[in-house]
């Protein structure tokens, strides 16, 4: 069974976004719950659309609990070959580490495209049936659109909300 995660970068996580912060902390917490959850939940292939922020820390949890559990495996959906240009060189050692690791890699696009993020994260919520998003619930960007259309698609969303890092399933 596949779950996916979806979830904003480090600019529109407001005080998460700084991760040596006590609520990043719990933000991270939370979301290994959520991954344990999905685990104990039968759960053992994960897509990660490879993103600063979210999915950059949902992926790094992940990994963490490879060497626990022998039979999950982490998929990076890359929505183009060029994704990580322009990051600064601390977020691309972290996406370069984490892409050496996943068990296959996917990519939406051979170049960049207004629609390939889009696109890739359609990929995901297509091929999963459980999403983690980690969304605040403004109605633009990315992660809103994520969440819209994996819930037009019926599929199972389990929302952290970054603002009380409350948690519902939708």
């Amino acid at each position: 069974m596949y779950c996916c995660f979806t979830g904003h970068r480090p600019e529109h996580l407001g005080k998460l976004a700084d991760e040596s912060s006590e609520w990043c902390h719990q933000l991270k917490k939370i979301l290994s719950d959520e991954i344990d959850r999905a685990i104990a939940d039968g759960y053992t292939d994960f897509y990660c659309g490879m993103a600063r922020g979210v999915d950059t820390y949902a992926a790094e949890i992940l990994l963490n609990k490879m060497s626990a559990y022998e039979n999950l495996h982490l998929h990076a959906a890359l929505p183009c070959p060029q994704q990580q240009l322009g990051w600064n060189e601390r977020d691309k050692k972290r996406f370069e580490n984490i892409l050496t690791r996943v068990s296959s890699k996917t990519i939406i696009s051979p170049n960049y495209t207004d629609t390939c993020m889009l696109t890739r994260n359609r990929f995901m919520v297509d091929n999963s049936q459980r999403v983690i998003a980690v969304w605040n619930g403004f109605f633009r960007g990315g992660t809103a659109y994520t969440v819209r259309y994996a819930k037009k698609e019926n599929k199972e969303i389990h929302l952290i909300r970054p603002r009380d890092l409350s948690i519902s399933i939708l």
